[in-house]
């Protein structure tokens, strides 16, 4: 194929194909007719010399003004290796990174700006860098470098290592595989977390936080060593921000608790561990609990979203008051509150209603663990509101009817699924119908061991506990 051959294309202008192209502009094509046309001779609206430029454009811009122009994306110089795009004149870098036209990578089929033919391969299609980097890279063992190896006596490694050996480190002056540059791998990690430290220590006002923070990375690099450190110690800094704003130092533990609340305190526990060992706070662990039982308690009223009937506020009162004169702990009325709200919540109780005795009964069926919990708030609804409410103990048998009757809606479930079903749902099956069947709850771990055989086409045979049990097959 001859150089005039190549440069047969279609022209964008007139339509024409395989034609000789004269000019390419703004990825647009002309032949020498339609260049003819469409350039015509004008001063340039930078340095005014006369040249050809585009007659449709009112500030045009000759090649030598334009080839000057810096990167409209970063600023930088734009002269060599420079394109121009219909945004104006970019680097090659911020072209190949963000203006180049996507195309599809002949091997894993995405879409990509760095697709490229490539003479190593042993296809002429268009691949992706990662698609070519993974025809001949790989991670050097030696210096953990991503990088195309050689075979050596040694077995694989960087053309680095082989030629050079062990160097060492700049900083610390160690030896250390050559292909891993300058600094070793801890030098680096340990002089990045100081920067992050300088970093992020701008954000704190207090120079006895900034300390504190500092102190408390310099412990988390001694305890985890310095890549661990780097890469984790982000997030705490917004413990430090949080009290150098509230306090401008760190506080005892009675106000980080009655702060971050116990559950708060857990995003933090590597800072709430460097500040114990380094004697800055003392726990006390009944402060910690209190405050437990009270944020469970929000909780729990939160449950209701806003709707708390008055029966439950009520209630509260009581409980609190029962508090305050020793008669009962704030574990007690947490766990008084805990079935009462359930109550309503499930049973969609607001305003002034109560709940019914068919409501009561209904809830203790479901959860008959909760009846010793559940006897003072029904005495405080039958003294409070003249009620008649009775706590009754459910019977065994409806217990019984009603996890039958929950047993055999998963089978159904089971039942109505594409067959054949997987190994899981058929243990899960054979779980169900031991459960429905012979009252015999068998967990699924236990089942996955057994041995069982098909008997005829609808049953099967299952040896457990010596015994042998008839199942229907599905």
């Amino acid at each position: 194929m001859t150089s005039i051959e190549k440069t047969k294309h279609r022209c964008n202008s007139c339509g024409n194909k395989n034609v000789k192209i004269k000019r390419r502009y703004k990825d647009d094509t002309y032949c020498a007719n339609c260049y003819r046309i469409w350039f015509v001779k004008k001063p340039c609206s930078q340095c005014g010399e006369i040249n050809r430029l585009h007659k449709k454009e009112d500030f045009a811009v000759c090649r030598a003004c334009r080839m000057s122009q810096p990167c409209i994306r970063c600023g930088g110089a734009a002269v060599k290796n420079g394109a121009d795009t219909e945004y104006g004149r970019v680097c090659q870098i911020c072209y190949q990174g963000y203006f180049k036209a996507e195309k599809e990578c002949f091997e894993c089929g995405k879409f990509k700006r760095g697709v490229s033919r490539y003479t190593k391969l042993s296809h002429d299609q268009a691949v992706c860098v990662t698609c070519y980097q993974r025809h001949f890279r790989a991670t050097c063992p030696r210096c953990h470098k991503y990088r195309e190896l050689v075979d050596t006596e040694e077995g694989m490694a960087c053309q680095k290592c082989h030629d050079l050996g062990e160097i060492p480190c700049e900083s610390c002056d160690k030896l250390m595989p050559a292909g891993m540059g300058k600094r070793c791998d801890d030098c680096y990690w340990s002089q990045r977390l100081e920067h992050e430290t300088r970093t992020n220590s701008y954000l704190l006002s207090s120079d006895l936080m900034r300390q504190a923070y500092t102190a408390f990375t310099i412990w988390f690099k001694a305890e985890l060593g310095s890549k661990t450190a780097t890469l984790k110690h982000i997030p705490f800094i917004n413990f430090f921000v949080h009290c150098d704003e509230l306090w401008g130092k760190i506080p005892c533990y009675e106000s980080l608790v009655h702060e971050f609340k116990p559950n708060g305190l857990r995003e933090y526990l590597t800072v709430l561990r460097w500040l114990i060992k380094t004697k800055q706070v003392v726990v006390d662990p009944k402060i910690k609990d209190q405050i437990a039982e009270e944020e469970r308690i929000v909780n729990l009223l939160a449950k209701l979203d806003g709707k708390v009937p008055r029966c439950i506020i009520e209630y509260h009162q009581y409980l609190e008051q029962k508090l305050l004169m020793g008669k009962t702990s704030l574990k007690s009325v947490r766990l008084a509150l805990q079935p009462a709200i359930d109550l309503c919540t499930k049973y969609d109780i607001e305003g002034s209603h109560t709940p019914s005795q068919e409501q009561l009964d209904g809830y203790l069926l479901v959860k008959h663990g909760q009846y010793s919990a559940l006897y003072g708030f029904i005495a405080f609804l039958n003294k409070s509101y003249g009620l008649n409410l009775a706590c009754n103990k459910p019977n065994k048998n409806d217990i019984q009817k009603l996890k039958k009757k929950e047993i055999e809606q998963k089978m159904m479930i089971l039942y109505e699924q594409p067959k054949p079903l997987s190994h899981k749902d058929r243990l899960v099956w054979l779980q169900l119908a031991m459960a429905y069947f012979h009252s015999n709850n068998v967990p699924v771990k236990v089942l996955r061991d057994l041995k069982f055989e098909v008997v005829g086409n609808e049953a099967v045979e299952l040896a457990f506990n010596q015994k042998k049990y008839y199942l229907p097959l599905i």
